[in-house]
């Protein structure tokens, strides 16, 4: 019988969203998580999209609070239809489009009848979809930065559960702060923080990286049951991480 990982610990997945959605007595708990997690992927959807950042926090919140719980959008979501993140994300897409429309309609009330929103200049509607910095771009890193903040936080317990501080210090080091900040120690710089010599540094890491690669498996399998999209999953994780 295998156990589902501490909610806290891990990200937004099926069984989680499965609890949230139920009448269980850890659903509310559940419920805050999910939250918890999706927050920063839906903000950075708004906050792309050309809104300033107290704005953007708004709607995130009238996200969560219209559709994310009003709507129990977590009801509708079936695994067998795919991933939840592409539910979620046309859910945020179509909800800001609304509160343009309605904002819109609320300040483009003429004297003389209603203007269409046909007639709306290009520039003051919501940017089109594609490009480096588009706003479903930000979306997907910041819901893969949770992914991977979840799949580390899992690690790093482990790790620490062992009493092996070195070998999370080392690939904290090595790999999240070169992903995440752009620069990273080197092995002479390391080592003797820890009393090892460069090869059994090296060695540490191997071993630490070949984990946290389990543990991002186990996390996308946990979400996405279809073998395509798992591929689709994996490979969109790889350009988004290789794209730093």
């Amino acid at each position: 019988m295998t156990t589902r990982p501490n909610p806290a610990l891990t990200r937004t997945n099926w069984d989680l969203i499965k609890d949230a959605a139920s009448a269980s007595p850890t659903a509310r708990g559940s419920l805050d998580e999910v939250t918890r997690r999706v927050w920063p992927a839906i903000f950075a959807f708004i906050r792309a999209s050309g809104r300033p950042a107290d704005e953007a926090a708004d709607l995130t919140q009238g996200f969560l609070a219209d559709v994310f719980l009003s709507r129990h959008l977590l009801e509708k979501a079936d695994q067998s239809r795919g991933r939840f993140r592409t539910l979620l994300l046309g859910s945020v897409r179509n909800y800001l489009a609304d509160a343009h429309r309605r904002k819109s309609a609320r300040s483009r009330r003429p004297d003389r009848g209603v203007v269409t929103l046909d007639s709306e200049p290009a520039q003051a509607r919501p940017p089109s979809d594609g490009g480096a910095h588009s706003p479903e771009r930000a979306f997907h890193t910041r819901y893969v930065a949770t992914l991977i903040r979840g799949a580390s936080e899992r690690l790093q317990q482990e790790l620490l559960a062992k009493g092996d501080e070195a070998s999370w210090e080392i690939f904290r080091l090595r790999v999240l702060q070169a992903a995440f900040a752009g620069d990273a120690p080197g092995y002479d710089e390391i080592a003797p923080r820890f009393g090892l010599d460069k090869g059994t540094c090296a060695a540490r890491l191997l071993t630490t990286k070949r984990r946290f690669a389990a543990i991002l498996m186990e996390e996308l399998r946990a979400t996405v049951d279809d073998p395509t999209e798992l591929k689709a999953e994996i490979d969109e994780l790889r350009t988004l991480l290789s794209g730093r």
